[in-house]
């Protein structure tokens, strides 16, 4: 069972993956989407709390208190929620104090998820065997129907490496569909790229 996330941690990755059924692929295209929709947040703050735009800012600090809980960034989440709930309250002009908390938990997050995104970047890819790629693929091809989020953490092992050549256009399709979430495309360019050596 996950533990919950300590104070110094921005980001509890394991109450994240556990709320979407351990799709880590699913969870790492999500947190790269929250990187991507809030990555002017701080300049927003900065600026609607300067130019006194207090029902602009509960927006804001609104629509980041929901997303930072749905991505388990609980710190995030509780300071976006006291601007929001200061400003509902006429607690006006917001205290800077507030502001300060939520930019460094902001922070502290674009943190983590950069070290996040740099720990995925493949390092030099391996090459593998026709015969162990072969034993992989069938043992993939059978995880996809029975239990597709260790299908999901296999697929993530295999994109790392490098597959003989005759097998590459067909892997990158097969990669490209299941990246995708279009399974049923993928198993058939699996079932092809089997199929070679039955």
């Amino acid at each position: 069972m996950p533990q919950p996330a300590s104070p110094q941690q921005a980001l509890d990755y394991a109450s994240a993956l556990k709320r979407l059924g351990g799709n880590q692929g699913l969870l790492n295209a999500v947190l790269a989407k929250f990187s991507e929709d809030f990555q002017t947040f701080p300049e927003r703050l900065q600026t609607l709390f300067e130019t006194g735009q207090w029902n602009e800012l509960r927006i804001l600090t609104h629509t980041l208190k929901g997303s930072a809980a749905n991505i388990s960034a609980g710190r995030l989440s509780g300071a976006a929620a006291a601007i929001e709930s200061a400003i509902k309250n006429g607690e006006v002009p917001v205290s800077p104090e507030l502001c300060l908390v939520c930019l460094d938990a902001w922070q502290q997050l674009a943190g983590e998820l950069d070290a996040l995104h740099g720990a995925r970047q493949a390092p030099e890819t391996v090459a593998i065997s026709m015969t162990e790629m072969l034993v992989r693929l069938k043992r993939l091809e059978a995880l996809i129907d029975s239990d597709f989020a260790a299908a999901d953490a296999m697929f993530l092992e295999l994109r790392q490496l490098r597959v003989p050549e005759r097998y590459q256009d067909d892997f990158n399709l097969f990669i490209k569909q299941f990246d995708a979430f279009d399974v049923r495309a993928a198993k058939s360019v699996l079932a092809r790229m089997l199929g070679r050596e039955a």
